[in-house]
């Protein structure tokens, strides 16, 4: 996932300087991350693992790329901007502390069967894709082509 890792953090940020905007480019990416985690459960051979693995590389590396440029892109004063980013860092950081151990005691509740820790990642992708939609219905109403 890390060796994809490149492709996927450069061509996401292209496309969203260039052409859609970074909350415009982090929807698909988050959406599509939820639904490869689902798919993930379809996986059951070492060469479906390496295509899952490369497939989902590329689409994580898009979102963590993005991030840092999508918080910046909703702050319309530059001088709140560092302390937005500290805000949204520290808030996802609960997220990012807490997401492993509870993955595990899934894993350990079902002996050993990722079933349940897939589920419940691609529902908080799927749910966090939603928030995302929800921030830019409030940033741009129903405008469709609004750059953001």
């Amino acid at each position: 996932m890390n060796g994809v890792g490149l492709v996927g953090r450069l061509v996401p940020a292209y496309l969203a300087d260039q052409y859609f905007g970074p909350l415009n480019t982090l929807i698909p990416f988050v959406l599509t991350s939820g639904l490869l985690i689902y798919c993930w459960a379809a996986v059951v051979s070492p060469g479906g693992l390496t295509s899952f693995a490369v497939i989902y590389g590329l689409s994580a590396a898009g979102i963590q790329s993005l991030f840092p440029a999508t918080v910046s892109s909703l702050t319309k004063d530059l001088q709140k901007a560092g302390v937005r980013m500290g805000m949204i860092f520290t808030t996802v950081s609960f997220a990012v502390l807490t997401g492993s151990p509870l993955a595990g005691a899934l894993i350990q509740e079902r002996n050993g069967d990722y079933l349940g820790a897939q589920v419940f990642g691609g529902s908080v992708m799927v749910g966090g894709c939603c928030v995302l939609v929800a921030a830019r219905l409030a940033r741009t109403g129903k405008k469709f082509k609004a750059r953001v």
